[in-house]
């Protein structure tokens, strides 16, 4: 007897086992919650054929109660649940959501907690109510676990233990459900803060976008403005630096004509002695070799300006040798130097650019050195040191000349400006220079302070051989 009761016992437990299983994966397949404790309900009472379940849903924030589950419970009972605000005495699941612990009422007719919905339980044919509240893990309330029972009934320990363990089971539905909606609402939050973001995005491109064409525009503008400004500048220049010689030279030829029309209408006279006649082709003689010199400034000076012109900056580029073709420069400018010292200091690299643009910086460095820098030392100094790194190659240049004033530096690479104009210099050497590295090799050439002479620091770039 005693071995049939045990069986039938675990027959219980297995059957109860296998129907809580069976909620679990209902829930890891995240299907709909009414349907879940519905088949939670109905899965409990094979614990007891006589016992009636029924699961409320609590509404956290207005405090009411609203049916979600029940297998057995009639109809008109459930809906006459629905919306019950929860508190102390209001019926078995009121008062446990509200006090959040468990509440047994053996019977109905005479408990004071449901005096007020008596005439509905006997309605529905029922008079005892057990409730559990269904509690998260947070301390939150979702709702309750009821079982009813159609007579008054005193629970067991069994009872309270299945009772507990069965509004455990519901917690984790709950919870899992909570949870999912919490993750579902976070990404459409996400989902829409990211549109909202990308969106912001969009216009902040767009805005971006129209400033760099305006940017663009306007430095192409700028661009052009400050082409307009040096051609100007320079086309001034060229004008006041080639007026005076081209002046003189006109005023001599002028001269010289009246001279010769002096020296023909004594001669058809023949009111002229010999010596005269000498002394008046000695000064014809004078006037034509200044016209001459003048002419022969104007001449260097259209040759110097020829040489501003370099921005045909990638013709002509090979790939040589720094060592050898400072070596070649210096031996070229040997008869330049005279007797002035050229010392170069340079690592063995190969450099990609414009030799002849290199020679030229080269050579007008060094005669700008000797015209103004040694303009009084019989043998003056030049130092070059070259030395390459990853990006660029780097020229130390510089003198133990003269140096130049203090009030001059911002001005030296403009066109025509020089300090020694009495001795015929034009003052585009360094102007030459600075647009040769900056055009051709898209460097830059600075003046640096130097205790004695002056020094330069130029930074040619490597350049892409592609």
């Amino acid at each position: 007897m005693n071995m049939a009761k045990d069986i039938k016992y675990w027959q219980l437990s297995n059957e109860l086992e296998e129907g809580r299983n069976h909620v679990l994966r209902m829930v890891a397949r995240n299907e709909d919650l009414t349907l879940i404790l519905n088949t939670l309900c109905q899965k409990a009472q094979v614990y007891n054929p006589e016992m009636l379940c029924s699961i409320l849903r609590l509404d956290n924030n207005n405090k009411t109660l609203h049916p979600i589950a029940s297998v057995s419970l009639p109809e008109f009972y459930c809906q006459a649940l629905d919306g019950v605000a929860i508190g102390a005495g209001v019926g078995s699941c009121g008062t446990a959501a509200f006090i959040k612990k468990r509440v047994i009422v053996e019977n109905i007719n005479s408990h004071p907690y449901w005096a007020q919905y008596k005439g509905l339980a006997l309605e529905a044919g029922v008079q005892s109510c057990w409730s559990e509240p269904i509690m998260g893990a947070d301390g939150i309330v979702f709702g309750t676990f009821a079982m009813y029972y159609k007579t008054p009934q005193k629970p067991s320990k069994e009872d309270l233990k299945f009772i507990e363990l069965s509004a455990n089971l519901a917690a984790v539905v709950f919870e899992n459900n909570s949870n999912r909606s919490k993750l579902l609402d976070a990404n459409t939050l996400l989902k829409q803060t990211v549109n909202e973001r990308n969106t912001e995005l969009e216009k902040v491109n767009l805005a971006l976008e129209t400033s760099l064409k305006e940017q663009s525009k306007q430095y192409n503008l700028d661009i052009e403005a400050e082409k307009m400004q040096t051609t100007n500048s320079l086309l001034c220049g060229f004008s006041h630096e080639i007026s005076t010689p081209i002046g003189t030279a006109i005023t001599a030829t002028s001269v010289a004509k009246d001279k010769m029309e002096q020296i023909r209408k004594k001669v058809s006279a023949g009111n002229i002695s010999r010596q005269s006649f000498i002394d008046s082709v000695d000064e014809l003689k004078e006037v034509i070799e200044l016209s001459k010199q003048s002419l022969n400034k104007v001449d260097i000076l259209l040759q110097r300006f020829k040489n501003i012109n370099s921005f045909e900056s990638a013709r002509g580029r090979s790939l040589f040798s720094m060592p050898i073709f400072l070596k070649e420069t210096k031996k070229a400018l040997s008869p330049l130097l005279n007797n002035h010292q050229c010392l170069i200091q340079c690592n063995n690299f190969n450099f990609f650019g414009t030799k002849e643009a290199l020679w030229q910086i080269f050579f007008n460095l060094i005669e700008n050195s000797i015209i103004h820098g040694f303009k009084a030392i019989d043998s003056g100094m030049i130092h070059i040191n070259i030395i390459e790194d990853d990006n660029d190659v780097v020229i130390n240049y510089q003198d133990n000349g003269c140096g130049i004033s203090t009030t001059e530096p911002s001005r030296i690479f403009e066109p025509f400006f020089t300090s020694n104009r009495n001795q015929d210099s034009l003052g585009l050497g360094l102007n030459i220079i600075n647009n040769l590295i900056t055009h051709n090799f898209q460097g830059r050439i600075r003046l640096l302070d130097s205790p004695i002479g002056i020094r330069y620091e130029i930074i040619l770039p490597k350049l892409s051989q592609d």
